[in-house]
């Protein structure tokens, strides 16, 4: 928060200083009150906000954080031009389509170890399901810094998600801009690839440890695909089971050989190349790879993930392949 001060300058010409001593005192009575009433007001406007999160703590937001710890969140924080202390990892594998931002920023154990949080001395924790504070575990973070949970209502739509993060540091303009720039490039890229591919059906499927993933068409970037860009889902994203669907379901080889996607986004996390994946018999008759149009997506793109800079990555991404 930016605390204004006002200073005031009195000249008084060397004429006027003897006849104008009473009014210079009273003059210098109210600089005196101007001057208390600043004061007061940059008191008052510089103490911290107390915000209460999903879980009902009242968390003290101290003034311009620069040290926040959001691990899952950094989605978020870039947008938002902040860089984490130290960023979210599995393996020592950070979150690949963030490293254009995150390259310099150390990693932290996905499980936020309480001893790992506090070696990077953060002055805001940023938590997003309260899942990850089971255990006593908020205690702990809370007694290393302030401590907000979003909760999974608000984590699980990106959204909202950028938009609390946003209020939460004093952003909300910058996060409304950056919605309003996404929806743009959505609208955009909608009506490039609708010209070019009309109402042909799309798939996305993952491949890894010799399982094929189906995402879900209401999370990720099946969310991306079929809810921003408005494309035609596949067969096999429309037959996934109505209760506990999660981003990425697995799906049967008899339900593979049935696909009728014309367009098929594959992220193949396997050691073989995507045409050595789809010499299997089970692909001889879907339209895509029949007709050439299945697109090898990075293991390491955007496509996995949620978030306002994974969105724009798919969207980018879809957008140059499908309408060329």
């Amino acid at each position: 928060m930016n605390t204004y001060k006002k200073r005031w300058a009195v000249a008084l010409s060397l004429a006027s200083i003897l006849t104008v001593t009473a009014c210079g005192s009273d003059g210098d009575a109210d600089q005196q009150a101007d001057d208390s009433q600043s004061g007061n007001q940059t008191e008052e406007s510089s103490e911290p906000r107390v915000l209460t999160d999903a879980m009902g703590n009242e968390v003290q937001i101290p003034e311009n954080p620069e040290r926040i710890l959001g691990s899952y969140l950094e989605d978020y924080l870039v947008t938002l031009d902040e860089t984490p202390v130290a960023q979210w990892s599995v393996a020592n594998g950070p979150q690949a389509y963030l490293q254009n931002f995150l390259a310099d920023v150390p990693t932290i154990t996905s499980d936020l170890p309480p001893e790992e949080v506090a070696s990077f001395n953060p002055d805001l924790i940023l938590i997003g399901e309260e899942s990850q504070v089971e255990s006593g575990l908020y205690d702990q973070y809370n007694q290393i810094a302030p401590t907000y949970v979003l909760g999974d209502e608000i984590s699980n739509d990106w959204r909202k998600a950028l938009a609390e993060i946003g209020d939460i540091l004093g952003k909300s303009d910058e996060a409304d801009q950056a919605l309003a720039e996404y929806d743009e490039l959505v609208d955009e890229s909608k009506e490039d690839i609708q010209a070019t591919i009309g109402d042909d059906k799309v798939a996305a499927l993952w491949f890894v440890a010799d399982t094929y993933y189906a995402v879900s068409p209401t999370q990720s970037s099946g969310a991306t695909l079929f809810e921003d860009l408005e494309l035609n889902p596949a067969n096999i994203h429309m037959t996934l089971p109505e209760d506990n669907v999660a981003q990425w379901n697995p799906v049967t080889l008899e339900a593979l050989a049935e696909l009728d996607a014309d367009h098929l986004f594959l992220i193949n996390s396997s050691e073989d190349s995507s045409e050595e994946v789809l010499n299997d018999p089970v692909w001889a008759n879907v339209p895509a790879v029949s007709e050439n149009q299945v697109y090898d997506i990075s293991r390491d793109s955007s496509w996995l993930y949620t978030g306002i800079q994974a969105h724009t990555q798919t969207v980018q991404e879809a957008k140059d392949i499908l309408s060329n």
